[in-house]
């Protein structure tokens, strides 16, 4: 049986878009003025190439000479690393300014933003600092500086295929060692780490470092809004001191307090040996504060509490029966990337949006946030920056295994699919509120003439509950676009990703939206009885999981692999309806393992005709 599940409504917090009080919103204001006149000089395109300039060499914490605690500098006493931490990122200030200037700076912070709404990660700063805005914004630029110095941006655009030049880079992923697969009930995605997979001098640091670097920028594409963090769930199992890399935890500390500030929703360290504890003796005091509340040991799947038992793998105590598999990239696939009108074409409208974006912000901290007319200005300006990102994203980014397997659209939705131990699948879409057919659908509303929030709440109902995909379906069988609607419900997810790399003009293209029958139905693989999700399925989801919590675990899949180069077919939208046991549906909507050209997921669960 297949149940398909939503993304949950989640409470959004104090001090984060949507819930800020008057002093976070003025300090919010005053951050970005700080921004606005650092730039003042800065070019109104961003192409200043500045990405070649980078030094490249200063990993922000990695020092394979200085290895161990003793040799990480880091204070113990609190007070002193965040004395530290303020000398740190006033000098990084100013060799930013003086090394690669104000239009690095900017051009470097609107390629950090990517589809986020950047008071999104503005905020993270102010956060980070306790809404000190000076030291909020001299961190702000200490984290642009280092993406310069080790050309992050780089690292992202190459994908698995271009950083498979890097010794031992895909031998990292290939391992298993690191992974996303699923999220907790809060929506935050979960990166799994099996620690005893990771040997300290099986690679070189400076490889680790970059893929370190690499994964983050990665697990980024997964966080759909209102969320903005990941899970870390550390794995111990099977750990022992030759697995212990003291480089690479603190510079995975280092990254998460400095360069990807407020990212981390919870750190869970599973099934720690006794050994561990001499170890966290040395490593808890030389966590920043906040990283260090954030850690929660675990030893039963039930200390993982925001972890649904039915999403956590079964190899930790779960009923998820899924195993990760790397599906290895292919020649070609991110062609797109040496395309440079395409590329200058998308990141021409980006940019130009961003300047719309700075110019209302602007009048939005002149008039003290008091103009109802600049804040929906502002608001629609989010929208369309977020379908711009996604419309360069096949020119800047190359492809990862999320994208080839399936999990990834490359339009702004997330699939998770969690097999159980009992066969049932449960499929769990997230972002389709946030996704580029609803975001096009919204700023067509609001353009002419509907009110913002009335646009959202109406179209966003419609998109999570699958309707603006039947009405897409619908319209493209009037065009005769529709054939072979039998690529499957699985397939969508790479069909997808298609679309979201087809040539195009400026217009944006349509992405995929779960299917309203994909959403109401269940489908029992074993007695082809359609179940209707209202009553039964909802049942075994549970009442407990609001507006989509998951019921039991589900899989990644979609034997549609995604592709940055050319394509031969005109890709349609995403359809995760199900099909009859006995049509080959569930092998292709919900296959774990793609049985077509070596395409999809790679997870190891694979669910066969009639069997499901």
């Amino acid at each position: 049986m297949v149940t398909e599940i939503g993304q949950k409504e989640i409470e959004i917090q104090e001090g984060y878009v949507g819930n800020l009080t008057e002093e976070q919103e003025d300090k919010l204001r005053e951050l970005w003025m700080k921004f606005f006149e650092t730039c003042e000089n800065a070019d109104d395109d961003g192409n200043d190439n500045v990405q070649a300039k980078g030094k490249g060499g200063d990993l922000g914490g990695w020092d394979e000479k200085k290895s161990g605690p003793d040799g990480a500098g880091i204070p113990k006493d609190d007070k002193a690393k965040d004395e530290l931490k303020a000398r740190e990122e006033q000098a990084a200030l100013d060799e930013l300014l003086n090394t690669y200037g104000p239009t690095a700076l900017r051009n470097t912070f609107w390629k950090f933003v990517k589809m986020d709404n950047p008071d999104t990660d503005v905020l993270r700063f102010l956060r980070a600092r306790k809404w000190d805005v000076s030291r909020a914004f001299a961190m702000m630029a200490g984290c642009m500086k280092w993406r310069l110095d080790n050309a992050v941006e780089d690292l992202a655009e190459a994908g698995d295929l271009g950083n498979a030049h890097i010794e031992k880079f895909l031998d990292q992923q290939r391992s298993g060692k690191t992974y996303a697969m699923g999220t907790t009930d809060n929506e935050q995605p979960i990166c799994y780490i099996h620690v005893k997979k990771h040997l300290t001098w099986g690679q070189p640091g400076a490889s680790m470092s970059k893929y370190v670097i690499y994964a983050m920028e990665s697990f980024r594409l997964l966080m759909q809004p209102p969320n903005d963090k990941v899970v870390l769930l550390f794995d111990l199992t099977g750990f022992g001191l030759k697995n212990m890399d003291w480089n690479c935890i603190l510079f995975i500390v280092k990254c998460l307090e400095a360069y990807y500030p407020e990212s981390l929703g919870t750190l869970y360290i599973h099934n720690a040996p006794w050994i561990f504890s001499g170890i966290w003796k040395l490593l808890g005091p030389m966590l920043d504060p906040v990283v260090r509340s954030k850690v929660k040991f675990t030893k039963k799947p039930e200390d993982m509490d925001l972890v649904p038992k039915e999403r956590l793998l079964s190899n930790m105590g779960g009923e998820n029966i899924n195993e990760f598999e790397f599906v290895e990239p292919e020649e070609g696939e991110n062609d797109k990337t040496k395309d440079e009108e395409g590329r200058k074409r998308t990141w021409g409208n980006y940019m130009k949006l961003a300047k719309e974006y700075e110019q209302v912000t602007r009048k939005w901290c002149e008039t003290k946030g008091q103009d109802a007319e600049v804040i929906k200005q502002r608001e629609l300006l989010v929208k369309k920056l977020r379908v711009a990102q996604y419309e360069c994203e096949p020119y800047f980014r190359g492809l990862t295994v999320c994208h080839r397997n399936g999990v990834l659209d490359g339009q702004g939705v997330v699939t998770w699919e969690y097999k159980q131990k009992d066969g049932e699948i449960i499929r769990h879409i997230v972002g389709r509120k946030h996704c580029v057919t609803t975001l096009k659908k919204e700023i067509a509303e609001v353009e002419g003439g509907a009110d913002i929030h009335e646009a959202e709440k109406n179209i966003g109902a419609k998109a999570e509950a699958g309707e603006l995909k039947d009405e897409e379906d619908k319209e493209a069988a009037n065009l005769g676009m529709v054939s072979g609607a039998g690529a499957g419900a699985g397939a969508g997810a790479g069909a997808a990703a298609a679309v979201a790399h087809d040539d195009g003009d400026d217009n944006f293209h349509e992405a995929p939206v779960a299917s309203k029958a994909a959403t109401a139905k269940a489908v029992d693989a074993n007695t082809d009885k359609v179940i209707s999700a209202d009553d039964k399925a909802a049942a075994q989801v549970g009442n407990g999981h609001a507006n989509g919590g998951a019921p039991k675990n589900a899989t990644n899949g979609s034997p549609k692999r995604a592709t940055n180069g050319p394509s031969t077919e005109k890709a349609t939208g995403t359809d995760y309806k199900t099909e009859d046991a006995g049509s080959n549906g569930l092998s292709k909507t919900g296959s774990i393992k793609a049985k077509t050209s070596g395409f999809g997921s790679k997870l190891k669960s694979m669910v066969s005709p009639g069997k499901a």
